[in-house]
């Protein structure tokens, strides 16, 4: 009896040891104490600008392999005190985290797989730390980096961009995509019809701040080119665009595909943001059938509307007759604001393109916030309508686009690329920068002749004539309006002393000299 009461004893307790030794390892995992301030300081909802990434976004991990992971702020805003942890969906520890700068960052003592701030008082607007990924977890298993931020006397955790999940994959084989087979060539108008107003869209609404649609730009062109789509990054020319509303650039990117565009248009920009920019011209053909264009919300950070990659030929060899694309915003993952009138936050490196939605960014001063929404309204549309078709050789071969030594386009044997006649110019009001400075948000003609400018200065009159065949930096420092370099001052002012009769050979041999 003693016997059995003895073992019995001890089953009961080798039981209630395995108990608690499982209750001591999950709370080892589940005490992992990210809170900040020492539970005195408020939490607040959301992100509040903070975000987690991981460099190049990547759609998935590869088992083995290692990743930089990046804790940001959006300017101006910084931070003192963080933790950062990678679990899998049990909120056990997945893969290992280590720090990179021992300056900034420390393995958490609270917090045994995760990482924590060096010290509570230098202020931080980006920590980076590594990551690698589990060997042989296999396809289905996922990394969650969650962390927590305190900016003053309040902090955030988890919501919004502070949470980031990314599984295992392969890359996807795709199938390819099937041949346009339409042996003709049609041409299309290309109309934008604007629905952002105060009425539609109220929350913070720039009545007052210049609300605005830059110049529309847009082409017709073969699968080989995509001028933007989500997921992907912003060439230099949609980051001008998204920015400062200036289509040029991205115009020359266009430009320089050559036989894989066929027709690039553009439309002159609504200031404000009443009204339509319509009866754009376009062509496409067997080769070149898809279409892309946009346009920027204006003011915004780096906020765009339009279409990537619209295919207007259609399964049984014919062409789309009509339609209409809804104009949601997207952000071109170059700058960091978060509202209208956000200060420049230049975001680096560049982030995926990606859709603005009611809870992205996560935070109030979105203007596109709604807790009860799961997609903006739409700020516009886009109707593409089919003009004529154009019967055409199905063999038709479609050469590169010819330039001539200084990069201007010629036309190819297959005939020019066609762009609907508009204004070349238009005049923007200047997007001011954080630091006062004025940028112009605006597109420039060439530059005309040279002629005759005059320069008082004091008791001289000088005269310069200016010509293209001076050195370019000559031509800057000498042309009307410009800053008046040292050399410039030195020389008037030496010509002010000079008598009648030395000014001339004097002040000429000095212009000489610099000229040389």
């Amino acid at each position: 009896m003693e016997v059995n009461t003895m073992r019995s004893l001890i089953c009961v307790i080798l039981v209630f040891g395995l108990s608690l030794s499982r209750a001591v390892s999950v709370n080892v995992i589940d005490s992992c104490d990210r809170e900040l301030g020492g539970g005195s300081l408020p939490k607040r909802p959301g992100d509040n600008g903070y975000r987690v990434r991981v460099v190049h976004q990547p759609d998935y991990y590869t088992s083995g392999e290692e990743y930089q992971v990046l804790l940001q702020s959006t300017p101006p805003l910084s931070f003192k005190q963080f933790v950062l942890v990678a679990v899998d969906d049990d909120g056990e520890p997945f893969g290992e985290l280590s720090i990179l700068d021992s300056r900034q960052s420390r393995m958490s003592p609270g917090c045994p797989h995760g990482v924590t701030h060096a010290d509570s008082v230098s202020s931080k607007t980006s920590v980076t730390f590594q990551w690698e990924a589990p060997a042989g977890t296999g396809q289905g298993s996922c990394v969650n980096f969650k962390a927590s931020v305190m900016q003053r006397k309040v902090w955030f955790m988890d919501e919004g961009n502070l949470s980031l999940r990314l599984c295992e994959g392969e890359t996807d084989t795709e199938a390819p995509a099937e041949e346009c087979c339409a042996c003709s060539v049609a041409e299309y108008d290309f109309s934008f019809y604007g629905q952002w107003t105060q009425a539609t869209h109220p929350r913070d609404y720039p009545s007052g701040s210049g609300n605005h649609w830059s110049d529309i730009i847009g082409a017709t062109h073969s699968r080989e080119y995509t001028m933007w789509e989500e997921g992907g990054f912003a060439t230099e020319g949609v980051k001008r665009l998204a920015e400062w509303g200036s289509p040029v650039s991205l115009e020359r990117e266009m430009r320089l595909q050559g036989s894989s565009i066929r027709s690039v248009f553009k439309h002159r920009g609504l200031w404000p943001a009443v009204g339509n920019m319509s009866n754009m011209l376009m062509e496409v053909d067997r080769q070149r059938h898809m279409v892309s264009a946009l346009t920027m919300v204006g003011p915004s950070p780096d906020w765009l509307v339009g279409i990537s990659n619209a295919d207007l030929c259609t399964a049984d060899c014919g062409w789309v007759e009509s339609a209409e694309y809804d104009m949601l915003p997207w952000d071109a993952g170059t700058d960091s604001g978060i509202s209208y009138m956000s200060r420049n936050a230049p975001t680096r490196p560049r982030e995926k393109i990606r859709r603005l939605t009611p809870s992205f960014p996560d935070n109030e001063d979105n203007p596109f916030y709604d807790p009860e929404l799961e997609e903006v309204i739409p700020l516009g549309k886009i109707v593409v309508t089919r003009l004529s078709v154009t019967e055409a050789p199905c063999d038709a071969v479609y050469e590169d686009t010819e330039t001539d030594e200084h990069g201007e386009e010629q036309p190819s044997v297959s005939g020019p690329m066609m762009k609907k006649p508009g204004m070349e110019v238009t005049e923007m009001p200047p997007k001011v920068m954080a630091t006062g400075r004025y940028v112009v948000d605006c597109l420039m003609s060439e530059w005309s002749d040279w002629g005759e400018c005059t320069k008082t200065w004091g008791i001289c009159h000088t005269i310069f004539y200016c010509s293209v065949s001076i050195p370019i930096i000559l031509v800057l420092l000498f042309q009307c309006y410009c800053y008046i370099g040292i050399h410039i001052v030195l020389l008037l002012l030496f010509c002010c002393y000079c008598s009648p009769h030395s000014y001339q050979s004097v002040c000429s041999g000095l212009y000489n000299v610099l000229v040389e």
